[in-house]
């Protein structure tokens, strides 16, 4: 009994000369004086062995600098860089030999040492199965280690410390949290010479794993603002020992504080010892370069100053964010007044400025600025994804079901409809970083697994995958990206409600999304992206018209010219219209500037009238044609809207109708599909009408081949023929012969491109009025949208009724 408290006196004495010194570490501090103190090495070969893993300059060999000092029993300290036991990286002897050797020599001269193993995972196995050999029991030791304490530290597995669960459990059950670690240990990968090699020896894990492992945190701010201020402290007073000036700090604290934030993004210990007073020292040396008079300096923050720091350290977690992922740094305003001997800066001011150059690495998690009220439209989408965030903001909903929370989700549709945004404002309002996985990174498995390893470390976390349906060229065959590795990573995920990580992918088409992806207890959720609605567009438009335009531009018809957009193209209108009114020496963005940019992005760039043989002749054939099918679609398929009719040519038609693409088509009727092969037969037979045979060219080429398309699929896909019935041969024709109903098949076809042509014939007769006009517009104008369209048709009809009437 006098002997346990013995050992917890020891151990409390221990653990605050380590407290006096090292900051933010208690839990790894009350750790090792325990193991130290109360727990002997298992086998009592050594005294005690230890792994102290974090992320590097937390404090690790510190920690063991001040074992020296506060453990009484050690008299030596001898650091070993493993790195420089590599024979990779050596042409000479075996360096495990020589590792061993120094370890033994040393030993024999300091028998009550620490020894300690910095980045035990950059020696080679041969370096680590050395050490093997020393520590453990398996053969006689060359020299007695009972009285050493041995201390290997690795920067391995550094991020999962950081994971609150993990943290939890090293508390509660350190036990089975040092049992989880070692197996993390073991599937440890390393890339040398292009082969994939285990980091550590086995035989060494089996000895690390009769030790203690001892986790570091991560230093706080507050540990790190106590570190410059001791760094700073101690060259002050040498400074003022070796040259005579004096140096007095007022608000100290707020004074150190600013100084060690303006060093951001490399907040380290090690980095903060060194800079920090560099950067100071360095004004002061320029100082009494020009004024060498001066004996005194004085350092002041102003309030302004002040109430920066103070509102910065306020919220700590959201100034790391803005300094480590946002590229926010903070910038410090100084003044100087020198008056005799006496020198006085003061901090004027603080505060956060983008840094201009930085380097944002693909596998880096990232901290998102976007959210939701920065993408137009998408409201359905958005409140869908809000319910999704709710299952993590709100864990009782799961937990009334027993359940964990989801792993993740499918954003699918169109390109350019905003689902990578849509993506980066769910981590926003998550409040979760994000990595980003895309075009080449998909196929490469080793990044797959490296990315999910990150955001597990850092978890609650994101890993998002865009564009899974990317093309790549994978042993010479061009495929899609093998989701294998991804599946491999989801299903290993231990899913909690405090360290949530979470898969988002993107994807055009829904059929696309791989089976094996939206299995149960994978990504459970799909929601589809779907084409900008017209509220959105609107808003991409007086987006640019925030730039210097004509005041009298109908938005309302320029909202309708960029139906089927997507927010990528939408940018560009605006983008290009600006440089096309600059090069020519405008003022303003006009209507017809927006409306040629449209159609440019939409149909392809003007062709100059030298590229067209006979000009006048062909846009007069081609107004005709484009007026026979504007017309019939207007009077047939009223359901369907015309956004504009042109003859201008373009690189990609000599002329076009083209459609809105807001009205959602579900099913289409025997009556719909005939007037759609009518209408698409009317541009050949007006054109006729009016040139006779002339009429009958090879631009029609494309329509006849639709309708063909269109009749073929009424009766052998639809079942709408009224002699073959309710059929459908796409199945019968793999499964049986292909000859089966082929012949019948072409014969009704024939018959129903028959009857279209004489049904579009008496169209255009019975319409022609109309159609004349339409095209005489469109010769005299080049283009006319649907408003026009319809004024001119109507007005045309109204004007045949009344002449039958009369």
């Amino acid at each position: 009994m006098q002997e346990e408290k013995n050992y917890h006196i020891l151990s409390l004495k221990l653990e605050e000369s380590l407290k006096s010194s090292l900051f933010d570490q208690d839990f790894a501090i009350e750790m090792v004086a325990k193991h130290l103190v109360e727990m002997p090495f298992f086998h009592s070969k050594i005294r005690a062995l230890f792994t102290f893993m974090g992320v590097p300059n937390c404090g690790k060999r510190y920690m063991a600098e001040l074992l020296l000092k506060a453990d009484a029993r050690l008299e030596s300290f001898q650091a070993f860089q493993m790195d420089q036991y590599n024979d990779v990286l050596s042409s000479e002897e075996p360096l495990s030999l020589s590792l061993e050797n120094d370890v033994v020599a040393f030993v024999e001269a300091h028998p009550k040492a620490l020894l300690f193993f910095e980045d035990i995972d950059k020696a080679d196995i041969q370096a680590q199965l050395a050490l093997y050999m020393l520590f453990s029991d398996v053969k006689k030791a060359p020299v007695d280690f009972s009285e050493v304490v041995v201390v290997m530290s690795t920067t391995r597995l550094s991020g999962l410390l950081k994971r609150a669960d993990l943290q939890t459990l090293f508390r509660h059950d350190p036990l089975q949290a040092h049992t989880f670690l070692m197996e993390r240990f073991a599937q440890e990968e390393i890339i040398l010479n292009g082969n994939k090699e285990r980091v550590f020896n086995a035989k060494l894990l089996s000895l690390l794993n009769e030790g203690t492992l001892i986790p570091f945190n991560p230093l706080s701010l507050t540990a790190l603002i106590k570190i410059g201020a001791h760094s700073l402290h101690t060259l002050s007073y040498q400074f003022n020992q070796q040259s005579g000036v004096q140096m007095e700090y007022k608000n100290i604290d707020t004074f150190i504080s600013l100084l060690t934030l303006s060093l951001a993004p490399y907040l380290n210990a090690r980095y903060i010892q060194t800079k920090l007073p560099e950067t100071l020292f360095n004004g002061v040396y320029a100082l009494l370069k020009q004024h060498p008079k001066v004996t005194h300096i004085t350092y002041n923050v102003s309030l302004k100053a002040k109430a920066f720091v103070r509102d910065a350290l306020r919220n700590q977690p959201l100034l790391l964010k803005k300094i480590g992922k946002q590229q926010w740094r903070i910038s410090l305003e100084w003044s100087l007044h020198v008056k005799g001997d006496k020198a006085n800066y003061t901090l004027k001011h603080a505060f956060y400025t983008k840094e201009q150059l930085h380097v944002n690495t693909q596998d880096a998690l990232c901290i998102s600025e976007v959210t939701f009220q920065d993408i137009a439209g998408q409201e359905r989408v958005k409140e869908a994804l809000r319910e999704v965030l709710t299952l993590f903001k709100e864990p009782e909903r799961l937990k009334h079901f027993s359940m964990l929370p989801p792993k993740g989700m499918i954003l699918y549709g169109p390109a350019g409809m905003g689902k990578k945004l849509l993506a980066r404002a769910f981590a926003h309002e998550a409040d979760m970083p994000y990595i980003v996985l895309r075009d080449a990174d998909l196929f490469d498995g080793a990044k797959i697994r490296k990315a999910y390893a990150q955001a597990y470390s850092s978890a609650p976390a994101i890993v998002i995958l865009e564009d899974i349906d990317v093309q790549g060229i994978t042993s010479g065959v061009i495929s899609t990206m093998n989701v294998a590795p991804v599946i491999e990573e989801i299903d290993a995920i231990t899913q909690s409600f405090e360290t949530p990580l979470f898969t988002i992918v993107t994807i055009a088409q829904k059929d696309d999304i791989p089976d094996a992806l939206i299995k149960t207890g994978r990504l459970d959720i799909c929601i589809e992206v779907p084409k900008l609605d017209m509220q959105a567009r609107r808003f991409f438009i007086e987006e640019i018209l925030k730039m210097p335009h004509d005041a009298t531009i109908d938005v309302d018809r320029v909202v309708r010219y960029i139906s089927g957009m997507g927010g990528d193209a939408l940018k560009r209108i605006g983008q290009e219209a600006a440089l096309f009114a600059a090069r020519k020496g405008f003022k303003e963005i006009s209507e017809e500037m927006l409306l040629e940019q449209i159609n440019v992005i939409k149909y392809g760039a003007k062709l100059e009238n030298k590229q067209i043989r006979d000009i006048e002749m062909s846009m007069t054939k081609t107004a005709y044609h484009e007026a026979g099918h504007a017309v019939l679609s207007y009077v047939l398929t009223p359901m369907i809207k015309i956004e504009q009719v042109t003859v201008a040519p373009r690189s990609d038609a000599l002329g076009f109708v083209s459609f809105h693409h807001d009205d959602y088509i579900d099913a289409i009727s025997k009556k719909e599909l005939f007037s759609n092969i009518c209408i698409l037969l009317a541009g050949r037979i007006a054109k006729m009408e009016r040139f006779g045979q002339g009429g009958m060219e090879s631009g029609a080429m494309n329509d006849l081949e639709v309708a063909t398309m269109q009749a073929y699929a009424a009766i052998a896909l639809f079942g709408m023929d009224d002699e073959l019935g309710y059929i459908n041969v796409s199945g019968i024709e793999s499964e049986y012969d292909k000859e089966l109903l082929s012949k019948k098949i072409e014969e009704r076809l024939l018959v129903w491109m028959k009857n279209a042509q004489t049904q579009t014939e008496k169209e255009v007769k019975r319409l022609w009025p109309a159609i004349e006009a339409v095209a005489l517009a469109l010769l005299q104008k080049e283009m006319i949208d649907g408003m026009e369209l319809k004024n001119i048709i109507e007005a045309k009809l109204t004007d045949e009724m009344k002449k039958r009437e009369k």
